[in-house]
Order: structure tokens, then sequence, then C-alpha cells
């Protein structure tokens, strides 16, 4: 058996139990469409995935599957993959301390500067975009999905 079969089969029973594990959550008579509807959904997209990784891996056959090459170019730089481990440890720490906004802001521009290219010149433009994902998924979840975010001494 290839490992895409394997993998396709395992996830494919993992959907199956997490989908019936659901069915145990209590639906509490004011909301109209549950709490086990967006699970459930993500499950069956995942489950859904998990058949066609199976059937592409069957109809790929069950040859010998090709050795994978390692890609020329520079060695992997795993200082910044620590970092970054580093960047997301200090945003879920200072998330109670200075607040969602604030953290979510500065672990984009942090996590963002990190890992990727040191271009200065594209500093303003991640800025922005730091400020317009923190602010729009801040009202998204306070203003629309009504869940609240953790509060801090700066926002």
């Amino acid at each position: 058996m290839r490992p895409d079969t394997g993998i396709g089969l395992g996830l494919l029973a993992f959907c199956g139990v997490l989908y019936w594990q659901t069915g145990a959550i209590a639906n509490p008579p004011f909301v109209p469409i549950g709490p086990a509807f967006y699970p459930r959904i993500l499950l069956v997209l995942l489950a859904g995935l998990a058949v066609w990784l199976f059937v592409e891996s069957i109809l790929r056959g069950h040859g010998p599957s090709q050795g994978v090459k390692k890609p020329e170019g520079p060695p992997p730089n795993y200082r910044r993959v620590l970092l970054g481990f580093l960047v997301f440890l200090a945003y879920v720490a200072s998330l109670n301390t200075i607040g969602y906004v604030t953290s979510t802001f500065l672990f984009i521009v942090g996590l963002s500067w990190s890992i990727g290219p040191h271009d200065r010149r594209g500093l303003p433009k991640l800025i922005v975009v730091a400020v317009a994902t923190a602010m729009v998924i801040y009202l998204v979840f306070e203003k629309y999905l009504f869940v609240f975010l953790p509060r801090g001494l700066l926002f």
C-alpha cells in the first residue's frame, strides 16, 4: 500500500470518528443551527479531500514511489523557523497583557519580518496589511460573531 493510500484511509476514519463525536455536542434551544454545524462542515470537507487523496493514489497505480530528489539551492535556514516559533510564543504570551489587536499587529509584523525578506521599502505595506488584518478579524469576531477577544492595556 502506498503512503498516500494509508493517509487517505486514516484521514477518512479520523473524520468519521470526529463526525460521530459531534453528535454528543449539546444543542441549545436558542441556537438555530447548533454548535455541531460548523465542525461537521469542516469534517465533511476534510473527508472529501481524504477520498480524493485515496482515489488519486489508487489511480496512480501500486508501483514503487518515485524517489524524492533533494532540491538544489542554499540549505534551509532553521534559525528563521526557530525565530518564527519564538515570535508565535511571544504572541500567545502577550494576548492577555496588551490585548488582541495590538498583539496581532505586532505578531504579523514580527513574523513577516523574521521569516520573510528584509526589505525596508516593503515595510509600510507590511504595516498596512498588519493593521488591516488585525482590525478586520477584530471586527468580524467582536461585531458579527459576538466572540469577545482579549482586551489588554493598550486596546
